[in-house]
């Protein structure tokens, strides 16, 4: 079963009376923070219904520029990093390869195939902690990485990325960084330069339903998606980007409470899962687990007998060739994930 389709048939479910713990989608489960709140009803209210800059509003992008030590001019608004990603490929993937270290975001595979660009899954090992070896950049033209990752929640060994950044700015080779769950990182991540980062206020802000990123490139790119912005959205609601800078204007706070949250969480959930015999390796931020377990054999077989029983995880396939894995999502409280966890040893072959 493919991924988005999953995540359908489970709120299916849910729509005709069946519980499900949901923990297949990156929702977060906890409410966005209420500056952000309290910001959105205030410009509803106050504001203007006007169409705004297609690059986004200053104010927002003058605080991003502080927060990722950049010029204004290199900062661009989206509603969320999917999008920013898809312009940034339409952009670039016209004749090359686009690289993609696994297991990653399906949503990559998926754009280029929407989009019938080429590209090259580059398989990774759970014994190598999910780190890429050297890369050959000879038919390339894009490299993605996801770092921290999904669905491992890993991050690359620095010197690895150093090396594959420096390699492909020499190979004229663009490379593209998502940062989703950089601040969600359980220690610092590092800061890389010479590429394009793309974040987003779903996963580290709370704010998954309200559509809001941004992305850190050289100026001329910049321009050229806000043209895309331009010819597609339009323009990110100003509410919404009044919200993304009452955020910035709190983050010490609110990402010190949401990472206390996501550690206790993946915790309790690591101690479950091995517990019980599953494998993976130890997660370095929030949100996820990449697990495997001796007895999966056949991940969307697994998965399907789970959702019988009440309980919704991603099969490994989707995020590369990992048919003997599943992504659990640890987004729920302690208990909870305890229980789903226990059903889902029972629920092995």
């Amino acid at each position: 079963m493919k991924f988005y389709e999953l995540a359908e048939k489970a709120l299916q479910l849910e729509r005709e009376g069946k519980e499900i713990i949901r923990l297949n989608v990156g929702d977060t489960n906890l409410s966005p923070p209420a500056c952000a709140i309290e910001a959105v009803i205030k410009e509803i209210k106050h504001g203007k219904a006007n169409y705004g800059s297609s690059i986004g509003m200053q104010e927002l992008r003058e605080k991003i520029a502080e927060r990722e030590q950049c010029e204004v001019e290199n900062v661009v608004i989206g509603p969320g990093s999917k999008h920013l990603i898809h312009a940034l490929l339409s952009l670039f993937a016209k004749k090359g390869e686009v690289l993609l270290p696994t297991p990653t975001w399906p949503a990559y595979r998926l754009a280029c195939e929407q989009l019938g660009f080429k590209y090259r899954q580059i398989k990774t090992r759970l014994e190598d902690n999910w780190n890429f070896e050297k890369l050959d950049f000879e038919k390339a033209e894009l490299l993605i990485l996801c770092n921290p990752g999904n669905p491992t929640s890993t991050i690359y060994e620095k010197r690895r990325v150093d090396d594959a950044i420096k390699e492909a700015n020499e190979e004229g080779v663009t490379v593209i960084i998502d940062e989703a769950y950089k601040d969600l990182a359980f220690e610092k991540a590092p800061h890389y330069k010479g590429v394009i980062r793309v974040r987003s206020f779903s996963k580290e802000f709370n704010m998954a339903n309200w559509r809001l990123g941004y992305a850190i490139a050289p100026e001329e790119i910049v321009n050229k998606i806000s043209e895309f912005n331009q010819i597609t959205i339009t323009c990110v609601p100003s509410f919404v980007q009044k919200a993304g800078i009452a955020c910035l204007e709190n983050k010490k706070d609110i990402l010190k409470e949401n990472v206390e949250i996501w550690k206790k969480r993946s915790d309790v959930a690591q101690r479950a899962l091995r517990k019980e015999g599953f494998r993976f390796a130890r997660p370095q931020a929030g949100i996820y687990i990449f697990a495997t377990h001796n007895e999966i054999t056949d991940a969307n077989r697994y998965v399907m007998r789970l959702l019988e029983e009440g309980i919704a995880v991603a099969p490994g396939d989707v995020f590369g060739e990992y048919n003997e894995f599943v992504r659990i999502c640890v987004n729920r409280s302690e208990d909870v994930l305890e229980k789903a966890i226990g059903i889902m040893c029972n629920a092995l072959d």
